[in-house]
């Protein structure tokens, strides 16, 4: 009986000792859960890629001038490189991103406009890419390879691959 009556007198300060322990008990979760960084691989990986740490931005800006420099020159087939090169690199950091897909049509339909602004001028210039895959007569011209190049460009931009 008189366990019963000092928890019955001391029910405020048993609750505040409680509120304590549940404080501390809380706070070094938290903290476990930061030093082990159990949450924040996933967004550090997602950052990651959208920061162009994963594929460097380096390396994304070479490939954007390698892109640049066959817009510039005067042969058709440098222009179709160019959109193959463009096609390449999207995928790849759609991969990185995580998103689902065995290709970059598969990538690009589990894709909403909220995850890139332009995507369905995106997946047009695809249907070009797969047009100069499997048609080797196909014929573009540099003003049809610039305006592809740019959506791309705008794509690779909001992905930060690109300044």
């Amino acid at each position: 009986m008189g366990i019963i009556y000092f928890i019955i007198d001391n029910i405020p300060l048993l609750k505040f000792i409680f509120l304590l322990i549940s404080a501390v008990l809380i706070a070094f979760t938290v903290y476990f859960i930061l030093k082990l960084n159990l949450i924040g691989e996933k967004f550090e990986h997602y950052g990651d890629v959208l920061s162009s740490k994963g594929m460097s931005h380096r390396r994304g800006i070479k490939g954007w001038k390698r892109i640049l420099k066959r817009l510039r020159s005067s042969d058709e087939s440098e222009f179709k490189i160019a959109i193959l090169e463009a096609d390449r690199i999207l995928n790849d950091i759609l991969k990185l991103a995580g998103y689902p897909g065995r290709n970059l049509d598969e990538r690009l339909n589990g894709m909403t406009p909220a995850n890139l602004s332009n995507l369905e001028e995106i997946k047009q210039v695809h249907k070009l890419h797969e047009r100069i895959v499997s048609d080797k007569g196909f014929s573009i011209t540099q003003n049809e390879a610039r305006v592809a190049i740019e959506i791309y460009k705008k794509a690779f931009q909001e992905l930060k691959l690109i300044d």
